[in-house]
């Protein structure tokens, strides 16, 4: 399996590597935190959903449509995080199985960077085209930091800020756009609507 958060990996479990919180944990909840704040009784897709630690973390959101391309993540998912309004399937980011226009809400967590630059663009046309109206998308990506790579070989694509930010206003307007400091490097939290 790919890199994906996991309750069991020592990195995200508390008093580790010589530390009284995870970082990572830290930030996978603060990340879902966030997404929270815009969620509320909406149909939400999550993808990559991984694991579904962090999926069964979205909390009063109507339904949830958790998708991964690992069919042990999914499997995971389904025996440890299961909710009556929480619908886990194997999918691909860059080709979703939906309707046109079926969610209130897309949302992709530190999943963009894991693709080739060429399938996170296809996963944000898949975006625009499955969100309502006026949908929003919420992301968080890692983003080059003085204009150096993270380090971490799972990333396959991590964009400047300034190429993050054109990409994203070719399709949405945005309604939040924010670089904080993450473990490893910077990372954008962005919240748009569909134009």
């Amino acid at each position: 399996m790919a890199e994906r958060a996991h309750p069991d990996l020592p990195g995200f479990k508390d008093k580790c590597f010589g530390l009284r919180k995870s970082v990572y944990k830290k930030n996978l909840y603060k990340r879902y935190r966030f997404c929270n704040k815009y969620i509320e009784g909406k149909t939400i897709l999550d993808v990559p959903c991984g694991t579904g630690w962090g999926t069964s973390l979205l909390k009063k959101a109507k339904e949830i449509y958790a998708v991964d391309n690992s069919p042990e993540a999914i499997e995971y998912a389904q025996n440890n995080f299961k909710k009556k309004n929480i619908h886990y399937q194997l999918g691909d980011m860059s080709s979703l199985r939906f309707d046109d226009h079926f969610f209130d809400v897309v949302i992709c967590l530190e999943g963009f960077e894991h693709v080739p630059k060429e399938v996170g663009l296809k996963f944000l046309d898949e975006a625009v085209r499955v969100l309502k109206k006026e949908g929003s998308l919420i992301m968080t990506v890692p983003v080059l930091t003085d204009g150096k790579h993270s380090g971490n070989p799972y990333h396959l694509y991590e964009p400047s800020i300034e190429e993050l930010r054109k990409i994203l206003s070719d399709r949405f307007h945005f309604t939040y756009f924010e670089t904080v400091k993450g473990p490893e490097s910077q990372i954008v939290y962005f919240v748009g609507n569909t134009k």
